[in-house]
């Protein structure tokens, strides 16, 4: 029997420390490695606790989202697929613990999840 499997998500963790900014660079690519095209697309970053609760959000949907095009630092995504994320130390002033983070990408009506796991948050 054949299988078609359409979930490209990855489950990558994060670790990050309490009270501490971080920027993550990113490169979203198809399965061949090939730069994913994200003109016309949003991201999106949710971290939540295990009851769903979103705990903080990034977005590329705004100049004040903190997800930008890493090439230029706009807002506005581009062909190159790399992205960079800013996470501040107000967003990490969350309890020390194990949380959960999905990464998801949206364009007219069709939505995409890229990266999910887990986002654990040491202590400072």
């Amino acid at each position: 029997m054949a299988t078609i499997n359409t979930d490209i998500a990855q489950k990558i963790d994060i670790t990050a420390r309490e009270n501490n900014s971080s920027t993550i660079n990113l490169t979203i690519a198809d399965a061949a490695g090939t730069a994913f095209s994200l003109v016309g697309y949003n991201i999106t970053f949710y971290v939540y606790d295990n009851d769903s609760e979103v705990l903080f959000v990034k977005s590329s949907m705004s100049a004040l989202g903190g997800i930008v095009n890493t090439l230029d630092g706009n807002y506005v995504l581009d062909s190159s697929g790399k992205i960079t994320m800013a996470i501040s130390d107000e967003d990490n002033s969350i309890s020390p613990g194990s949380y959960k983070y999905k990464l998801s990408i949206y364009k007219e009506g069709e939505t995409r999840t890229w990266m999910y796991g887990k986002y654990k948050l040491n202590e400072d």
